[in-house]
């Protein structure tokens, strides 16, 4: 796996941040001005864990989102198995409810 401190990876976050204004978790807007160690700072998101085969530098599978807010997802994803994953089924990370994906939604995962 490639480092997260490589050129590869800075030209990868340096077009997310360009790209996009949005926290995909929560939907509200990134002060892209603010520390990234702050909670509403931002940080680049990948969509399929990289634990799970996530691939770090496919600007496809990376988003915006707040420092915070990638946080509790990661958190509350950890553990989780790819078989009990929604990303086991070409979606983004998250639990999957016995009625089928659960919402990509920080409340929710």
């Amino acid at each position: 796996m490639t480092a997260r401190t490589g050129a590869r990876w800075r030209r990868v976050q340096a077009q997310v941040f360009t790209e996009e204004a949005d926290c995909w978790l929560c939907g509200n807007w990134v002060d892209q001005s603010l520390p990234a160690t702050e909670s509403a700072g931002r940080t680049v998101d990948h969509l399929v864990q990289l634990c799970h085969g996530g691939d770090l530098l496919d600007r496809a599978w990376c988003r915006l989102a707040h420092r915070g807010c990638n946080t509790i997802r990661s958190n509350r994803l950890r553990g989780l198995t790819r078989d009990r994953c929604s990303c086991s089924r070409g979606l983004p990370c998250a639990v999957l409810a016995t009625s089928g994906y659960l919402s990509v939604d920080v409340a929710a995962i």
